[in-house]
């Protein structure tokens, strides 16, 4: 999970938070190729408890710093939307590199554009979409009481 599920999503402010995001194999691809859909899920905020549990259980005291980045990566989506309420699933640009992941505009920008199969110029997509810096694409907006 740490290798493959578990990213850091390039968010201004350099924060380092971590999100769960989605793999999906057909079983043929070695777990060394697959590669990560940066989705975060609101269902999936439940992983830093799971994470923080399972570190007390097998006593691996690592993985608790792993649980609290997953947590923050949570409350970070909360913060970031201007009513303070995480969307069901968004999309972020993900980190190639987990210990050091500065923020890039243009990245970002360009990961929007991508995100959308109709073209419209980014910024008028920013304001169209309600994204704030660091989302690409709000999938699900609803808020379904989880």
């Amino acid at each position: 999970m740490k290798r493959n599920i578990f990213y850091r999503p390039m968010i201004p402010n350099v924060t380092d938070i971590l999100f769960a995001g989605q793999v999906t194999s057909n079983g043929d691809v070695p777990v060394e190729s697959l590669a990560i859909d940066p989705q975060a899920q609101h269902l999936g905020c439940f992983a830093g408890g799971m994470v923080a549990l399972a570190s007390k259980i097998f006593r691996n005291h690592n993985d608790l710093s792993i649980a609290k980045k997953l947590v923050e990566g949570c409350l970070w989506a909360y913060e970031a939307m201007p009513l303070g309420i995480m969307p069901e699933i968004i999309h972020t640009v993900a980190c190639e590199d987990h210990d050091y992941c500065p923020w890039n505009e243009q990245t970002w920008l360009d990961a929007v554009n991508a995100s959308y199969e109709d073209w419209m110029p980014v910024q008028e997509r920013i304001r169209s979409e309600r994204l704030v810096a660091g989302l690409t694409k709000i999938d699900d907006r609803r808020y379904i009481l989880r």
